[in-house]
Order: C-alpha cells, then sequence, then structure tokens
C-alpha cells in the first residue's frame, strides 16, 4: 500500500509488530523506493527501485533505531547515485551513510605502512625467480659431482649440509651477505672446532665463486642488478696457537704409530675375527702407507702381477685416485710393488671381486647411511673406526708417520727411498718437465727392496703382538664392546651438536 509516511505509521507498525498482527508492506509516495516491511519478526525500512531492467534491493534497519527522516535522507542518495551511477546501494554504501548520520563510529584509519616492511615485501618478490639456499645447495653439489670425484663430493655435502647453516633456510643466496657467511664460521669455529672452520669457508667459497659465473647468475640471481656478495675474502679466524690436545692424548698432526699399535693392526687384521674385506684394506693400509682414500677407493683393475718378478704383483694408482693430480692434470701414475705374501691374499679377493662382477677391491659391506643403497667401495671413515675399535690410538695418518719414522729410524732407509713409497711424485717436484713429459719409468726395482724391508719388520711386529693376544674369542667380545661404546657416544654426540647448532640458529633469528 502506497502511502504518505508519517511518525503515526510507524508507531502503529510497531504496535502491530507487538501485537503478532499481519504481515504488510507501506510505500512512502514522498520519497520513492523507500518501504517500511511489517511482520511478526519486526519492522523493517527497505529501499527498492528498478531501472532500465535492473533491481535494486537494501535492507536499511528498523525504526525507532532508524528514523522515517533518516531512512528518506538513505534513500534519496541511493537513488542519486543510482540516476548517476556514482555508487551501487550496497553494504558499503549504507555504512557510509550510517557514519554520515552518525549511527556508527568511523573505522579507524589503518597504521602507515612500515617503509622497512615494504622494502621487505618488495625484495621478496624481486628474489622469486632465483635460488633460494636449498636450490643452491642441490645445484652445486650436482656440479660438484659431474666434475670431481666422488669422494669430493661426499665431503662437500657433508660440510654444506651443517647445522649452523640452518639459519639460511629459505633465504634467497643473493641476499646472503659475507657477514651472514662468516658469522657461520665464526661460531663453528668458536665451538673449538677449528679445522671444520677452515674446511667450512674453504667449501662455501668455490661455491659461491660458481654461482657469480655468468650462465649461472641468471638463476642464482646473484650478480643480477648488483645484488649479491663477493665471498672470496671468507675464512676462518686464525687458529689458538696452543698445541690442540686431543681427548685421548694426541696432539693433532704430531702422533707416530708405535710399533705394537702397527703389530696390534697387523696382527687382529690377520687372525681373522674381523670382516675379511676390512682386514685386507687394514692390511694394505699399513704396509703401502698410502692414504685412507687410495686404500678404500682401489679398483680391481689396478692390480695385476709383477712380470718380471713371479710371485709379486703391482698397485697402480690412477692419477683420479690421488690428492691434487687431478687438479694439475697429472696423468702419470703411482705404482706399488706388493710382496708375494700381500700379493697372495689380494689375489684372492681379485677373484672374489671378479666372480662377483665388482668394480672395487674393497666392496661397501653396508650402507654409508640409513636410507642409502649398498654399493661403491667402504667408507674411508671405517678404517678410523676399525683402528679405535681395536683400542690402538694411531690413525691412518699416523700410520703414515710411523712408515716414514721406522723405515729411517729403524731399518735405516734413505729418505729419497722412502718418498719412493709415501709420495705421490715419488720425491719428483710436480713441475719437473723431464718427469712429465719423457719419463716412463714406475722404479718398481728400486721400490721393491724398501717394501720388502717394512714389510718383513711389520711381520716381526705382528707375530710379536700376536703372541700377546688373549684368546681370540675374548679379543673378539672386547672389540665387539668398543666398537657398541663408540657408536653409543657417536650418536649421543650427534645429537647435543645437531641441538646446540639449533639452538644457537633459534636465538640469532630471535636476534634478528
Amino acid at each position: 500500500m502506497s502511502v504518505r509516511l508519517s511518525k503515526t505509521h510507524v508507531d502503529k507498525a510497531l504496535k502491530d509488530v507487538a501485537a503478532g498482527g499481519k504481515s504488510y508492506d507501506l510505500i512512502d509516495s514522498q520519497q520513492p523506493g523507500l518501504i517500511l516491511r511489517v511482520g511478526p519478526r519486526g519492522a523493517r525500512w527497505g529501499f527498492k527501485i528498478i531501472r532500465k531492467g535492473t533491481t535494486y534491493r537494501l535492507t536499511l534497519g528498523s525504526p525507532p533505531g532508524l528514523t522515517l527522516d533518516e531512512a528518506r535522507e538513505i534513500v534519496a542518495a541511493a537513488q542519486r547515485h543510482v540516476a548517476n551511477r556514482t555508487a551501487a546501494p550496497d553494504d558499503r554504501f549504507l555504512e557510509a551513510e550510517f557514519i554520515r548520520l552518525g549511527k556508527v563510529a568511523p573505522r579507524p584509519a589503518p597504521p602507515p605502512r612500515d617503509p622497512a616492511l615494504v622494502a621487505e615485501r618488495e625484495r621478496s618478490i624481486a628474489d622469486i625467480p632465483y635460488w633460494t639456499w636449498e636450490v643452491a645447495r642441490t645445484e652445486y653439489l650436482a656440479e660438484v659431482k659431474r666434475t670431481l670425484r666422488e669422494a669430493t663430493w661426499r665431503d662437500y655435502s657433508a660440510k654444506l649440509g651443517a647445522p649452523e647453516l640452518a639459519i639460511l633456510a629459505g633465504k634467497a643466496v643473493r641476499r646472503v651477505t659475507l657477514e651472514d657467511l662468516a658469522g657461520v664460521v665464526y661460531e663453528v669455529h668458536r665451538s673449538g672446532r677449528e679445522t671444520h672452520a677452515v674446511n667450512l669457508a674453504s667449501a662455501l667459497r668455490p661455491m659461491w665463486r660458481w654461482m657469480w659465473q655468468p650462465h649461472i647468475r641468471t638463476r642464482s640471481g646473484i650478480g643480477i642488478e648488483g645484488v649479491g656478495a663477493d665471498m672470496s675474502k671468507l675464512a676462518a679466524p686464525p687458529k689458538s696457537s696452543a698445541r690442540k690436545v686431543r681427548a685421548n692424548g694426541k696432539v693433532a698432526g704430531r702422533y707416530v704409530a708405535t710399533a705394537p699399535e702397527i703389530g696390534t693392526i697387523l696382527g687382529v687384521a690377520r687372525a681373522g675375527i674381523l670382516d675379511p674385506t676390512v682386514s685386507l684394506a687394514l692390511e694394505l693400509l699399513v704396509l703401502t702407507a698410502q692414504r685412507r682414500r687410495p686404500v678404500v677407493d682401489a679398483r680391481v683393475e689396478d692390480f695385476v702381477p709383477w712380470a718380471e718378478v713371479p710371485g709379486w704383483g703391482v698397485w697402480s694408482m690412477g692419477p683420479a685416485h690421488r690428492k691434487t693430480a687431478d687438479k694439475r692434470d697429472d696423468q702419470s701414475r703411482h705404482a706399488l710393488p706388493l710382496p708375494p705374501a700381500l700379493w697372495q691374499r689380494i689375489a684372492q679377493q681379485l677373484k672374489a671381486c671378479s666372480e662377483r662382477g665388482l668394480e672395487h677391491l674393497f666392496p661397501q659391506i653396508r650402507a654409508w647411511k640409513l636410507g642409502d643403497t649398498v654399493g661403491g667401495h667402504m667408507n674411508e671413515a671405517g678404517l678410523n673406526h676399525r683402528l679405535l675399535d681395536l683400542g690402538v690410538r694411531a690413525s691412518p695418518h699416523d700410520l703414515r708417520r710411523g712408515f716414514s719414522t721406522h723405515a729411517q729410524k729403524t731399518l735405516r732407509l734413505p729418505r729419497d727411498a722412502v718418498k719412493l713409497i709415501m709420495d705421490h711424485n715419488e720425491g719428483i717436484a710436480a713441475d719437473d718437465v723431464l718427469e712429465g713429459h719423457y719419463t716412463l719409468d714406475d722404479r718398481l726395482d728400486l721400490k721393491a727392496p724398501v717394501m720388502e724391508r717394512w714389510t718383513a719388520w711389520c711381520d716381526e711386529q705382528a707375530a710379536a703382538a700376536a703372541a700377546g693376544f688373549r684368546p681370540l674369542p675374548e679379543l673378539a667380545a672386547e672389540i665387539s664392546a668398543r666398537r657398541r661404546a663408540r657408536e653409543r657416544d657417536g650418536k649421543a654426540k650427534s645429537a647435543a651438536k645437531k641441538a646446540a647448532a639449533a639452538e644457537a640458529a633459534e636465538d640469532k633469528a630471535l636476534a634478528a
């Protein structure tokens, strides 16, 4: 029903609502589009018009909270917006009208935008196409695996997976500063792992140098628009002047394997209480005085009988398996003659590997870590672990010092003769033109007497040690007990190290 609405109509509508009367609508003839809807649920002001086939509806509110005059003002404003096409009569329009009429308080103004947050947001958007730390590490390690030795790849994987680097998680590498990495290296150094700090810096520098290359920077983002740090000056703090004494009483880089230790290692290796592969690897380590990496990485194809001397064998190490040789493009091989007793044991292992189609003389016995597949050669750290299990203080490098010391001091072998066995260049300068370009000689005849005398001396030490062994079952149980204790301690230290690194990263994040 269309009427000129007045206060009387509004009051009657409120009474009808209270009495539960019938529903009805009153259309205001004074202000087209204004409707008073009355029903059991209450009285409400409404707005409805049709313009060019479009219907506009809006519920305005209820009397007496919204008076007749106020409802007419709102509808008149809605009519003007529709006619002028300036705004649609919706909830935002209604809120603005209520604010104008003083019905509701204006919304508080939004706080001013923090310029630093705005800049950070813009920077994050700009970094989206480029590598994060995790992506960069994966890409770089893939390149290391493609171009360098597998052992180098494993070494870099461990260093770049250090818990201390967790603070870089999710961060674009182009935003990593020299100070960020220097702080990580410093924390490692301050924890007492000074050598590890040096090694960590030496792994991070080439990674950044690789990401600076023109064909890589388009993906890494380093150098794009001048963003990215130069890590060439990244270095660990100087090492402490005092000699670092380890928990077992050894001074790093100074300990020489004793004659009883050499005898114990060989005696146990030949007693048959260790895995045959590990036993032979330990024997080759002691009798050839080579580093642990060429020993564990020894290929079946590198061992051949010595044609000129029956009963002897030859181990010929290629440059890819020797320290720094591949970097110098050194194609020479380091060949060692193997005395008959040692060659006989190696020949048996060679036969077993050939029958199984294995590439390495010392195949992997079990996975290096959980989730890995079994394949390739034994882990070089396994040699260190077995020496600890035997109860000796000597490490693989201490055994090399033992060879150099005892061969010269006890056997009175000339220094040059010792170099023929130990030195990858066999005592000849790496840049020697005559050797590098004109000489093809393994000098096996000069090396054989050295190996023969050294092996005989080691056999004497092994026999003396074996004479003092307790019954083999007891000795085996003792070695197993040491191994279990070492593994428990290793797990505890690893857990403590990870917890400390996580706590340090959290503290640094909170400080930032």
